[in-house]
């Protein structure tokens, strides 16, 4: 994906601050409450298509997403042939150019937006509420009809290898890549670029293709959520999509991820830094020790006053913004730390993240540092949800993963409901040390000494 997205949006969640300094901490707030699912009407159309009303806010404003089960999962081996694909349907239509199109949107108010996923891409737009239905036939029309013009994807791949160019020599963006490759292999889980020659070759009927075959109204759902006329959407939701025709239903991707432990040292002589990711697969969204998961997570490495983050960066001053993840996908997700630490303390990093976990899996947090880190995630929970995108893309995130409201609805009080105990075992049970996948870029002459003294590291030399 062009930008690694759900590496770069985990890590966004990660560097929330929570003060570690009593000191520094505001008064304690009460509890969070549960989060509330907004009330929805839904309705099916005969292709296939499903379309969900959300009354949300007073704010005359609302979001139109298109939300299609498809993405670089679908890429095959034309890495990047979803994000040229979805980009191509703003560039116009058989009877409106890219700049009608933009202009028709900014006159009710918004804007067009794309998003490609792993798993899942939309294409959507926010108006003012009452140009709601006129904005649902502008985006039917990107859908249904788009030019899929020459020129146009010269320029996108032209874009697109400037982007690639970056992204490959980027320290993050290079390290990203070989520690998915190291646990996902030839999946497209694991690849994340495509080559500049294979980016080249990309046609437009490549594109063509991949939009008649994936962006298909059964495996779409249209979501509206704000203040709307729900009588006048809903009649031209109808009127706009009907004669969309149903595609193939995707097949099943079998995922299987690769055992460790591995470790890559990616030559870049002279780095004054060493771009580390250290992770493993584990279980995902619906696996019921995923919450628990979260939660350990949070308190070793993915808040500011996790643990790792503590040890690195506030003691040692080893690295700027450590963080840790676990990052979801389809039957899958990953648990991986990440940081740009100074070469000469390489080792040293090392040494203290696995001396975290290590601690984290035979000792039980305290009840206070484990409350403390339930009260973030469960107000940074409803925080973040409070928005009319924020709840489309829970729910989509629901349909995405097989998983019903009450993921939503008992969030908090499943976060509140884990104990200190538990937090350990997750640990213990799923951060096992001498099972992960570490890789590093930078200096080899500067860093290979310095494994050498990692006690954790024997099992992977």
């Amino acid at each position: 994906m062009k930008l690694v997205k759900t590496l770069l949006a985990s890590s966004l969640l990660t560097v929330l601050t929570l003060s570690v300094s009593a000191k520094e901490m505001p008064p304690a707030g009460g509890t969070p409450g549960d989060f509330t699912v907004p009330a929805t009407q839904e309705m099916t159309l005969d292709n296939g298509l499903k379309v969900t009303f959300i009354p949300y806010g007073s704010t005359p404003k609302a979001t139109i997403r298109l939300v299609t089960n498809t993405g670089n999962i679908d890429d095959g081996e034309k890495v990047w042939l979803a994000d040229l694909s979805f980009d191509m349907l703003r560039q116009g239509t058989d009877t409106q150019s890219a700049k009608a199109l933009a202009e028709a949107v900014a006159s009710m108010g918004g804007e067009i937006a794309t998003s490609v996923g792993m798993d899942s891409s939309f294409i959507g737009m926010d108006v003012l509420g009452e140009f709601t239905p006129d904005a649902v036939d502008v985006l039917a029309d990107m859908v249904m009809n788009a030019s899929f013009a020459e020129a146009d994807l010269a320029r996108l791949k032209t874009d697109s290898q400037r982007n690639l160019a970056v992204q490959k020599s980027s320290p993050s963006g290079i390290a990203t890549e070989a520690f998915y490759q190291s646990i996902y292999g030839n999946h497209p889980y694991g690849r994340l670029y495509p080559t500049t020659e294979s980016l080249a070759a990309l046609t437009v009927d490549d594109t063509k293709t991949f939009i008649s075959s994936n962006l298909v109204p059964n495996r779409s759902h249209l979501y509206v959520s704000g203040v709307f006329d729900q009588t006048a959407v809903s009649k031209a939701v109808k009127a706009a999509f009907a004669d969309w025709q149903a595609g193939e239903a995707r097949a099943a991707k079998t995922v299987l991820t690769k055992p460790g432990p591995t470790l890559e040292l990616i030559e870049r002589e002279g780095a004054p830094q060493s771009t580390l990711r250290l992770g493993l697969a584990t279980v995902d969204a619906t696996h019921p020790d995923y919450t628990k998961l979260s939660v350990m997570n949070t308190l070793l490495g993915g808040a500011f006053s996790s643990r790792i983050t503590t040890n690195i960066r506030e003691d040692k001053g080893y690295t700027y913004s450590p963080r840790s993840a676990v990052v979801d996908r389809v039957g899958s997700a990953v648990w991986y730390e990440g940081a740009d630490v100074t070469a000469e303390v390489t080792g040293a990093s090392l040494v203290e993240i696995f001396k975290e976990i290590e601690l984290l899996a035979s000792e039980a947090p305290t009840a206070e540092e484990l409350k403390g880190v339930q009260n973030y995630m469960a107000g940074i929970f409803v925080l973040r949800n409070s928005s009319r995108s924020a709840i489309i893309s829970q729910l989509a995130f629901l349909e995405l993963h097989g998983l019903d409201k009450t993921y939503l609805t008992d969030y908090v009080q499943n976060v509140h409901g884990v104990t200190p105990e538990e937090v350990s075992n997750i640990a213990r049970k799923y951060l096992d040390s001498a099972s992960m996948h570490l890789t590093i870029v930078g200096d080899t002459a500067t860093v290979t000494p310095q494994l050498k003294e990692v006690k954790a590291l024997e099992a992977y030399q």
